[in-house]
């Protein structure tokens, strides 16, 4: 296992909610908005959260590759590590086609470019923002959300995102703006519970 994280959940677990933190956080940042996902659901889910494997330069919180400025060949040797986690959590009892993958801002980056190349449920990204070399080759649904006054990410990252998802045929996608900052606004957690009722 090439990454640290914390999990909640019981051996009773029949599907996996799998977080990943944005640039400056750790695997506690995104616990309560998996919580509040999985709450009153008729699954038993487990969370798992990673933590990024690098602290950030100012040693406050860890990135999964250096940001400021972006070293992308640095995110290309992330991105295979975390292949590798979640193929490794796909072997223990809960496969990946009953699992989530959710990522908030360098960590939606992070899902998209991950969830795209494995067979996942559900990927999600929140503020996120598409890799360079970013190509989606899984037919997986996908979520996107993204604030409208976001100053950290703009919003036209995810509608970038989502234009090259369609010209690339994966249909089940959608995208959804909100009058918000760089933050994961709550009545997209409804849309997301939403939707794992109707795949699940």
């Amino acid at each position: 296992m090439n990454h640290e994280y914390v999990s909640i959940g019981s051996q009773n677990s029949t599907h996996r909610i799998i977080l990943l933190h944005g640039w400056g956080a750790d695997e506690n940042d995104l616990l309560p908005i998996g919580k509040a996902i999985i709450q009153d659901l008729c699954f038993h889910f487990e969370i798992i959260s990673l933590k990024a494997p690098t602290p950030c330069s100012n040693n406050l919180g860890w990135q999964w590759y250096s940001l400021f400025p972006p070293n992308w060949n640095e995110a290309e040797i992330a991105l295979d590590k975390l292949l590798e986690t979640l193929k490794e959590f796909d072997k223990n009892g809960i496969s990946l086609k009953k699992t989530i993958l959710l990522g908030f801002s360098q960590g939606a980056a992070m899902a998209l470019n991950a969830g795209l190349k494995l067979d996942f449920g559900l990927v999600i990204s929140c503020s996120g923002y598409p890799h360079p070399r970013w190509n989606p080759i899984r037919n997986n649904p996908v979520l996107i959300s993204h604030g409208l006054q976001d100053n950290v990410v703009p919003i036209d990252a995810s509608r970038e995102i989502s234009i090259q998802l369609k010209n690339n045929k994966i249909s089940n996608t959608k995208l959804y703006e909100y009058n918000c900052s760089h933050s994961i606004h709550p009545d997209f957690i409804e849309v997301i519970r939403l939707k794992i009722k109707e795949l699940f």
